[in-house]
C-alpha cells in the first residue's frame, strides 16, 4: 500500500489537503467525505479494509478542518464543500482514468456526498454508501446551537461557538474516543454560519435522496444520537432507486467504523463495493 499527501486548490483558491492510500493494481477508486470537526486520517480503518481487497482510497480535508486552509469549522456556503469534492473527483479520475468510482460520505460528509451526487447531471458512480446519517437533527445536537447559530450566521457568520457535543457520542471504544480527544485536527467548536448551513441542508437530504440513480447503502447505529432515529426511514424510502440497503447496527454509536464492532459494518461496506464493482 502506497500512502501520499497532497494539496489543490479548491474554489476560492483555498488549500485542500488530501491524502491517497493505493495498491499496486487498483480495480476501483473509493472516494471518502469526512464529518463535522474530523479530517481524513480518522478513516484507517475503512483504508485498511478496502485497500487489501484492490480499491485506491482517496480521502480530503473538508475546507476549514484537518490540514486544509480556512477557518476552522467555517464555510461561506454549504456548496463549497461540493464544490470543492467535484474538483477534488476530477483530480482522482485523472489520476485513474477507467476505474469504477464509489462514493462514501459520513455524518456531514454524508450531507455532502448525498446532495453532491444528486446534483450530478451523469451519476457515474457505481455505488454510494451514507454512514451514520440522518435529515433532521438527533438528540446529541443541543437546542441552543440550532438557534444561535441561526440567530448570528448572518451577522457574526465566523464566530465561534462550543459544539457541545459530548465526545463519547462517536463510539464505545473508550481507546477511539480518548484519541478523538487528543486528536490537534479535532474541533470542539463551530461557527454559526457553518452551524446553520448544516440545520439548512439537513432537511434538502430527502429531496435529494429522491433524486438518486445509483445503488445506495445506508449505514447506522442503532444509538447514533446525531441524527434523529425517525429521519432515518424516511431518508430511506425517499432514495428512488431499488438498489438500496439499510443497515442498522445493534449496540453502536455515530462512528460505526470506528466501533467496538467495527468488523460488521466494515464488511457491509467492503461486500457493497465488491458487489457494485
Amino acid at each position: 500500500m502506497k500512502n501520499e499527501e497532497n494539496h489543490f486548490n479548491g474554489i476560492n483558491d483555498t488549500r485542500i489537503y488530501y491524502q491517497t492510500w493505493t495498491p499496486d493494481s487498483p480495480k476501483g477508486l473509493v472516494i471518502i467525505i469526512h464529518g463535522y470537526g474530523e479530517h481524513s486520517g480518522r478513516y484507517l480503518n475503512v483504508v485498511n479494509t478496502l485497500v487489501p481487497e484492490g480499491y485506491t482510497v482517496w480521502a480530503l480535508d473538508n475546507r476549514g478542518h484537518g490540514k486544509s486552509e480556512g477557518k476552522r469549522c467555517y464555510v461561506n456556503r454549504f456548496t463549497d464543500f461540493i464544490e470543492d469534492v467535484a474538483i477534488f473527483e476530477k483530480i482522482a479520475r485523472d489520476a485513474h482514468p477507467g476505474l469504477p468510482v464509489h462514493i462514501v460520505g459520513h455524518s456531514m460528509g454524508s450531507l455532502i456526498a448525498n446532495h453532491y451526487v444528486s446534483s450530478r447531471d451523469a451519476q457515474n458512480y457505481n455505488s454510494l454508501t451514507l454512514s451514520g446519517t440522518g435529515a433532521s437533527p438527533g438528540p446529541a445536537i443541543k437546542a441552543a446551537i440550532k438557534l444561535i447559530s441561526k440567530i448570528l450566521s448572518a451577522i457574526l457568520p465566523k464566530m465561534s461557538i462550543p459544539s457541545g457535543l459530548d465526545p463519547n457520542f462517536i463510539s464505545y471504544d473508550k481507546k477511539v474516543v480518548e484519541e478523538y480527544v487528543n486528536d490537534p485536527l479535532v474541533e470542539n467548536k463551530i461557527t454559526t454560519r457553518l452551524g446553520n448551513e448544516i440545520m439548512v441542508y439537513l432537511p434538502k437530504m430527502i429531496l435529494a435522496a429522491s433524486r438518486l440513480k445509483i445503488p445506495t447503502m445506508m449505514q447506522i447505529g442503532s444509538e447514533d444520537e446525531s441524527f434523529h432515529p425517525d429521519s432515518w426511514d424516511a431518508l430511506f424510502e425517499a432514495i428512488s432507486v431499488e438498489d438500496k440497503v439499510f443497515k442498522k447496527y445493534e449496540g453502536c454509536r455515530h462512528e460505526i467504523y470506528n466501533e467496538i464492532k467495527k468488523e460488521v459494518p466494515l464488511g457491509d461496506l467492503k461486500d457493497w463495493i465488491n458487489k457494485h464493482k
